[in-house]
């Protein structure tokens, strides 16, 4: 995976799944401290700097999370035919 190759997120919501889309407008390396005072300043990060882009589902849909039970690194097609 290349981070110059996503262009869109969707949040998961442990027990419901997914349901809105977000458009990647950067990603880049951050430190949790950037967010968390007290946190470590060498506690390295992916950070998201995401926009909302639209609702795709009227409710949740579940998915199944594949790389470490993380994310899953998909299409919007297959999304689609969730």
């Amino acid at each position: 995976m290349k981070l110059n190759k996503l262009y869109y997120f969707m949040p998961y919501t442990k027990g419901k799944g997914i349901r809105d889309l977000y458009q990647i407008e950067v990603a880049r390396v951050g430190t949790k401290h950037e967010f968390v005072e007290t946190a470590d300043e060498n506690d390295f990060r992916l950070v998201f700097e995401i926009k909302f882009v639209k609702q795709l589902f009227d409710d949740y849909k579940p998915v199944k999370l594949m790389i470490w039970r993380t994310f899953t690194d998909t299409n919007l097609r297959a999304i689609m035919t969730l």
